[in-house]
């Protein structure tokens, strides 16, 4: 396989997951997949900018279809990380472990307060508090790159929680911008990206090329 990007620690690949993951050598996975609710991403021209800043977004391309995570399944010893399981929590095993991103949001809005992750390896419920509320954030303000883009801040708070390894390889078969990547370089760690949209494989290129900041958490 050609990557699309590679350095000391990250390596991008532009294709299929399913296709590229299982020829992969990793640790560790980590990873926020299209969760099969149809999500609209036309976020401004639906009237969501009256509320915080924001733009609109090409639609998620994969989430017009009930995501199955069960190809992951056969990974299952090593340990995982599944942002938006809630939505297909039916497919997956039962465990004491999950995680909460309270995204600090004001009540009422019709907006999802709180994000939820499955996990087969961190033990208990686990809540990060950090704002994002559109344009509003705790972070990477003004960075906006992805539709439904997560924290570079919450990717570095899981991967350094007690229960996951601290050293190995990080795989994220949906990679998105690349916030998991982001956050697994500046802990110092290596990493493989997975993008079918090459269109994100650039935006993420360009993000692993800034400053390494190791050892931020």
């Amino acid at each position: 396989m050609t990557p699309y990007y590679q350095d000391d620690y990250v390596t991008i690949y532009h294709g299929d997951s399913r296709e590229i993951l299982p020829s992969c050598k990793w640790d560790v996975l980590i990873s926020d997949p299209p969760y099969g609710i149809s999500l609209k991403c036309d976020y401004k021209s639906r009237g969501r900018s009256k509320l915080a800043s924001c733009k609109d977004y090409p639609d998620v391309r994969g989430d017009n279809v009930s995501f199955d995570p069960t190809w992951l399944m056969k990974y299952y010893e090593r340990p995982m990380v599944l942002w938006g399981a809630n939505y297909y929590a039916d497919k997956l095993t039962n465990e004491s472990g999950w995680l909460v991103w309270d995204k600090q949001r004001p009540e009422g809005i019709d907006q999802a307060a709180c994000e939820l992750a499955w996990t087969n390896v961190i033990k208990g419920v686990r809540i990060y508090r950090h704002l994002w509320h559109g344009m509003m954030r705790g972070s990477e303000r003004g960075e906006s790159y992805h539709p439904t883009q997560k924290p570079v801040a919450l990717m570095k708070w899981a991967l350094s929680l007690k229960w996951m390894p601290s050293e190995g390889v990080v795989i994220d078969p949906y990679m998105g911008s690349g916030p998991v990547l982001r956050a697994a370089k500046d802990l110092g760690r290596r990493a493989i990206g997975i993008e079918i949209e090459e269109k994100y494989c650039e935006i993420a290129a360009k993000r692993m090329s800034q400053e390494v900041l190791f050892g931020v958490a």
